[in-house]
């Protein structure tokens, strides 16, 4: 390319700069600043109900793998492929102990330990030489945390006050339908980029406040006076908003490093202590899933939990 500054002054498209990205930041696989960052930390991989006898596909921070819940109730997370031939335990079969491999028949339990090899003789003599590649998984707030990192880094497992004093009448519903991302189930942009929109109070006004109506509450449509604060856990945004009848509308949104989300509900449903909290968790380095309790392909999710009241909907 021969790019002339009489391009660069009449400002096309060809004079435009090679998009750049700091990989440091956004990729997630083992062995990468971001990647190894991350599995210092638990994530939520899923709703309590999604583990089950069939086993489940989940793809977090860049690895493919299997959920599960075996017949006595245990939930387990493995790597997809059976360590043996490579096959997929999408298509095992949960047993009472374990999955089996729909393959040669191997079988481990929730920590990868392999149980039975009945095309090996007597059963298999060397099954307790091999160990499907797993990762520990805990049940809280109605969703499945896993952490895969180190395990001499492994930490405890948070509680949060917000999901544990409930009112009279409240209770705690998780979802993992990437609700709080505003778009679909698995959104295509790296976990950063969303987190960048967390702490952008600018854009609700114009985004979700003018061009095609209000979207959530007049009282969220005006200009915001915004005050950024760093803190320990991240980024806390406090914004204040004047209304028409001299009342002064204040909300607070916080971005936790390194996947939690503290939004209030946009909708206003209530003027007290938080609401709901959400994670995002990096699928791999361009997407990403967004839960609430409430090099690669773009895409993230999220989960999340709320505190709702009995006599609610039911909706976060």
């Amino acid at each position: 390319m021969n790019i002339t500054q009489r391009d660069r002054d009449l400002g096309t498209g060809y004079a435009m700069r090679p998009s750049a990205t700091r990989t440091e930041l956004t990729e997630v696989g083992r062995g990468t600043p971001m990647g190894e960052l991350l599995r210092r930390y638990w994530h939520p991989i899923g709703l309590v109900e999604d583990a089950t006898d069939i086993p489940r596909k989940v793809r977090a921070l860049g690895e493919d793998l299997i959920l599960f819940r075996d017949r006595q109730g245990r939930a387990g997370l493995l790597h997809a492929r059976c360590c043996h031939r490579g096959t997929t335990l999408y298509y095992g079969k949960v047993e009472e102990d374990g999955i089996r491999c729909c393959y040669h028949g191997w079988k481990f339990d929730t920590e990868g330990r392999c149980l039975e090899q009945p095309c090996e003789p007597d059963g298999g003599l060397f099954k307790d030489k091999v160990r499907q590649p797993w990762y520990p998984v805990e049940e809280r707030y109605g969703l499945i945390f896993a952490y895969m990192g180190p395990a001499e880094k492994r930490p405890v497992l948070p509680r949060y006050e917000c999901l544990e004093k409930m009112d009279d009448g409240e209770f705690v519903e998780a979802d993992g339908s990437s609700i709080g991302g505003g778009g679909p189930a698995v959104i295509p942009c790296n976990w950063l980029q969303h987190f960048e929109n967390v702490v952008d109070p600018y854009h609700v006004p114009v985004l979700h406040g003018s061009f095609s109506g209000p979207q959530f509450t007049n009282m969220m449509a005006s200009i915001p006076e915004v005050k950024f604060e760093m803190s320990p856990r991240g980024v806390t945004v406090r914004s204040i908003r004047n209304q028409d009848d001299g009342k002064v509308f204040y909300r607070v949104t916080e971005a936790a490093l390194p996947t939690l989300r503290v939004v209030p509900n946009p909708r206003v449903a209530q003027f007290a202590r938080v609401e709901s909290i959400g994670w995002t968790l990096p699928i791999d380095d361009g997407a990403f899933p967004s839960t609430w309790p409430a090099g690669s392909s773009s895409a993230a999710t999220s989960d999340g939990c709320a505190r709702n009241s009995t006599a609610s909907s039911g909706g976060t």
